[in-house]
């Protein structure tokens, strides 16, 4: 889900409290779409797009969770995930292929004017997780492995086309990207259910 570092805390009765900030490595979002698209959840175009529109991100997650067994390092823990994207859409031809909407005129003859969109997403997510930890080197280093689960449960896309012509009819251009928004917002509330699994190193101060 993520690639960044986390601080966590654990108070008496072996109660944890942890919260950390990442990256959405490119790659996992490779793997997401290829999942989905095998499944038939939807097909290339519509990767293609979610690709764009990741092109940057950051990832608040932070926990509540309980180690069970003082002497043991096993665990357990959820919360809430904060996703921020951020990227472009080149064309408005990928929204219509994806909404089905028509595309706004403009100048120059009356053809279809190409535009660029700034896309902004923000994913709101819960998420649960069990692992192990381990304490080597004076119990100072903390090795840490989970498996987890998290899901989006609730999505806000804009879109935003970028330099218009003044000549372009802002109207359906406005119509196109609230189809766009929804569109996306659906995709990431339907198919952004996705396993987690953590590796992490760390230095314990108390």
């Amino acid at each position: 889900m993520s690639v960044g570092a986390r601080i966590k805390a654990e108070f008496p009765y072996r109660i944890q409290l942890s919260t950390g900030v990442g990256t959405l490595p490119g790659g996992y979002v490779d793997v997401i779409n290829a999942v989905v698209v095998a499944a038939g959840g939807y097909d290339d175009a519509t990767a293609d797009v979610i690709r764009s529109t990741l092109a940057s991100s950051l990832v608040w997650r932070t926990h509540l969770g309980w180690r069970p067994l003082s002497k043991r390092g096993w665990y357990f823990e959820g919360g809430y995930g904060l996703v921020t994207l951020g990227g472009g859409i080149t064309g408005q031809e990928a929204i219509v292929l994806l909404t089905g909407g028509t595309a706004p005129t403009g100048g120059g003859g009356g053809g279809n004017t190409l535009l660029n969109y700034d896309v902004r997403s923000t994913l709101h997510m819960l998420d649960v997780e069990t692992g192990w930890r381990w304490l080597v080197w004076r119990d100072r280093i903390v090795l840490n492995a989970a498996l987890g689960f998290a899901g989006t449960v609730a999505s806000k896309t804009t879109l935003e086309p970028r330099d218009p012509s003044p000549l372009t009819d802002t109207m359906a251009l406005r119509t196109l990207a609230n189809e766009g928004e929804a569109y996306l917002d659906d995709i990431y509330t339907d198919y952004v259910f996705t396993p987690v699994v953590t590796v992490g190193i760390g230095y314990r101060f108390f």
